[in-house]
């Protein structure tokens, strides 16, 4: 015909649409590039696969009742002299020559990926048909529409292949073959419908009747083709009728020719289309459908040229960052993964955080390790009381054995240095735990930068060497860390100075300070502040505590339990203000003996186990501890009590601090003990029936054992984290980097290292194959674009 005009630039085209079809898929995901196709959809036994075969000149579809085409075949098909085959990207370099073969395959990798269900897929299958008997065509075979769910298909089964139909034929690019039988009303047509949705002007929609053969007898399409008929859905493409083999015609397996020959002389036959049969066929169909997509092609091809360079470069980017398999550079890719590794962990633990890392959410790098020594270790220290496990009894008699026969006349220095070293070991255990905890820290530091480096990504070998290189160099420092710990613990524990200028033994202010002391015995201690009347304490009472931190200790502490749900935990009874609170609000309760191995033990604890927030408690008696818990069993159920208002507190004042019990008589009303300082402690811990020259000695004592003590906690709590720093933080700097590169000590040690991750491996086969694939389009699209057609 003299209107399509073909020559062999025009031919060329189409390849290079099957290339990028074949590197698209390589890649996997969403198309990138919206590429010129043709997209075949039609309705259940519209004759869909009949059409497909018919332009193939093959019977390659799967047949069958309800939903067979469950995943999008992509039909390539390339004029072959030489003889026919099919070819699936899948399986490359295999060929199969017979055809139902093809249809086993496509059944076969259909049910790898959807199952053996009813189940669809968006991921096509590309199947390349050589044969001599086709012209360079693509064609995309989409499932039949349907509207109701037949056996086992999923209810909004017509959903989902509604959602993918409309996938394809809502891209510009795409150009639409709707099929539909021409024995139904085209206005019913669901093809016709879902290609007006998305081509509402049928710009890039031919319609495609079959079953001609099976009209009415009378009546005819004729008018459909000619135009002449006003009542059909307007496709500025038109219509194109066919006629495919019928069902008796496949089971007696009549040859794709002879439905063809058996077609030519239905139309050459028939009244209605003897006129116009060299415009109806499959025959015609075929090259309509090839100069279809050649002259779209031709439209588009500047736009697809830019989309191909982009898409070029990026690729190309991609695979430069992976890396070529280059033997020459693989020592410097390894060193500079090193290089690059050992700066940002640096740079992690100083503070110089890069720009994606997440500064407002979390603390990272050193500011974790700054909050191991300033948020837990410090106040661990600091909790540590000198007082906490000595009475005035105990003092006494030190006092009386280190004086010897014939006493002494004033305090002893033996006693109070036994004392002293007495509670610096105390300091230990918590320092050792903080070089264990900064320890762990580092290892995390490691292994999150390990992670969220690309780079060491791609070498999981490497990967690995640097997380057991720091293993290796923390577990050489750690035993000197640790070891200087105990020797920065024991030289305070060496030498007592009673010389340092903070301590108020010193020379020049012990006389003054003795005066005061005397002064205040003389005196007595203060009496008691009056009782608001507040009875919001449930119990109270002392207990050893450990837990709540990652310091672990066992500490006397006061607890007390109140009725808005918090049990507070002090120093001392008479404290003001707590160490901590616990929200006991859907805890759990319940008895630790045989747990932690020790006697009258219970455990408080969130539902979230965090054994971080898990408190263990000890008590004096099994009747302490079974009362502790079963009241705490109780408040730990209830919903927390609204925080006292400013008219309840002044209504209480009002009331002289007391508050009537039920039954009309007044409450005792016991003095409130916890708004004392350091003096009011010291002289609730003298036991008030000693004589004042024991109380002075005692009182002094206490006085000088808090003042010292509290140089020495504050002399180790600024020297450990200092050694830690030096011994373990900045050894593992300094020698991360040299003990990784010295592992490029030898080429099988480099190639052990540079061994790229699988996926990697895979990754960049794929990139290679798409570049190739890529690059051949390319080089057509540029002879092309010189051409005139």
């Amino acid at each position: 015909m003299a209107h399509e005009v073909r020559n062999e630039e025009m031919d060329r085209l189409i390849p290079i649409v099957n290339k990028l079809q074949d590197a698209f898929a390589i890649m996997g995901g969403t198309a990138p590039i919206d590429l010129p196709q043709i997209a075949v959809l039609g309705g259940q036994s519209s004759g869909k696969s009949s059409v497909l075969e018919n332009v193939v000149g093959k019977s390659f579809l799967p047949r069958g009742s309800g939903i067979v085409t469950r995943r999008p075949l992509i039909l390539q098909l390339f004029h072959e002299p030489s003889g026919e085959w099919g070819e699936f990207l899948h399986k490359p370099g295999e060929k199969f020559y017979d055809f139902d073969m093809i249809c086993e395959e496509i059944e076969a990798d259909t049910a790898r990926i959807c199952g053996k269900n009813k189940g669809l897929s968006t991921k096509p299958i590309n199947l390349r048909v050589y044969s001599p008997d086709v012209l360079n065509l693509t064609l995309i075979d989409l499932p039949g529409a349907t509207k109701v769910a037949v056996g086992d298909q999923p209810s909004d089964i017509g959903k989902q292949i509604e959602s993918m139909i409309k996938f394809y034929v809502s891209k510009p690019n795409c150009l639409i073959l709707a099929v539909t039988a021409a024995n139904t009303d085209l206005a019913n047509s669901d093809a016709i419908a879902i290609a007006k949705e998305v081509d509402p002007k049928g710009e890039r929609t031919l319609g495609v009747m079959t079953k001609l053969d099976l009209m009415d007898r009378g009546t005819d399409a004729r008018g459909i083709f000619t135009g002449e008929s006003q009542d059909v859905p307007l496709l500025k493409m038109g219509y194109i009728g066919v006629v495919n083999r019928s069902q008796a015609d496949i089971n007696e397996r009549k040859t794709i020719q002879g439905a063809r020959d058996a077609e030519n002389a239905f139309f050459e036959g028939h009244p209605g289309y003897a006129d116009i049969a060299d415009r109806l066929g499959t025959a015609y169909l075929v090259k309509k459908c090839s100069n279809m997509l050649l002259k779209h092609i031709q439209r588009v091809m500047p736009e697809l040229t830019a989309d191909l360079n982009k898409l070029t470069a990026s690729k190309r980017k991609e695979l430069a960052d992976i890396g070529e398999e280059d033997p020459r550079r693989t020592r410097m890719d390894i060193t500079e993964v090193i290089l690059s590794f050992s700066d940002q962990f640096k740079n992690s633990i100083d503070g110089k955080l890069g720009e994606n890392q997440d500064l407002v959410t979390e603390l990272t790098g050193g500011a974790r390790i700054e909050g191991i020594f300033n948020d837990v270790y410090a106040p661990a220290i600091s909790e540590i009381d000198i007082l906490e496990q000595l009475g005035a009894d105990e003092v006494q008699t030190l006092i009386r054995n280190v004086s010897g026969l014939g006493g002494s006349l004033f305090i002893p220095n033996a006693a109070f240095i036994a004392l002293v070293e007495s509670n610096i070991g105390r300091l230990l255990d918590p320092s050792l735990q903080c070089v264990q905890l900064v320890y762990s820290e580092l290892l995390n530091i490691v292994s999150d930068l390990s992670s969220s480096i690309p780079a060491i990504d791609k070498y999981p070998a490497l990967k690995t060497s640097i997380i057991e290189a720091t293993n290796t160099i923390l577990r050489e420092q750690y035993m000197p860390t640790a070891d200087h710990v105990k020797t920065v613990v024991s030289m305070e524990e060496a030498r007592v100075n009673m010389h340092h200028p903070d301590f108020i033994g010193h020379r020049e202010n012990f006389g003054k300070f003795t005066q005061e002391v005397e002064e205040q015995c003389a005196i007595g201690p203060p009496p008691p502040p009056p009782r608001t009347g507040n009875k919001a304490v449930i119990l109270e009472g002392w207990v050893s505590k450990k837990g709540g931190g990652s310091i672990v200790l066992w500490q006397k502490r006061y607890i007390m339990l109140k009725k808005d749900g918090i049990l507070s935990y002090y120093k001392m009874e008479g404290d003001q203000e707590p160490l901590g609170d616990i929200v006991i609000g859907g805890c759990i309760v319940e008895r630790a003996d045989a747990l932690i191995g020790k006697r009258y033990a219970f455990q408080l604890y969130h539902r979230t186990n965090d054994i971080g927030k898990t408190f263990f408690f000890t008590c004096e008696s099994e009747q302490e501890a079974n009362d502790w818990v079963s009241i705490l069993k109780e408040e730990c159920a209830k919903p927390p009590m609204e925080p006292e208002t400013e008219e309840d507190l002044l209504a209480s004042a009002a009331m002289g601090g007391r508050r009537g019990s039920q039954d009309g008589d007044e409450e005792e009303v016991v003095p409130d003990t916890r708004k004392r300082g350091l003096t009011e402690r010291i002289h609730e811990s003298i036991h008030q029936e000693l004589g004042m020259r024991e109380k002075i000695e005692c009182e002094i004592l206490f006085r000088l054992l808090i003042s010292y003590f509290e140089i020495v906690k504050k002399n180790v709590s600024d020297m450990i984290p200092k050694a830690i720093s030096y011994l373990l933080i900045d050894k593992l700097k300094v020698k991360l980097t040299s003990y990784l590169i010295n592992e490029l000590d030898s080429e099988a040690k480099i190639k052990q290292l540079s061994a790229v991750a699988p996926e990697i491996a895979e990754k960049r086969v794929k990139l290679k194959k798409t570049l190739g694939l890529l690059d051949d389009s390319m080089q057509i699209l540029q002879d092309l674009s010189h051409t005139s057609f």
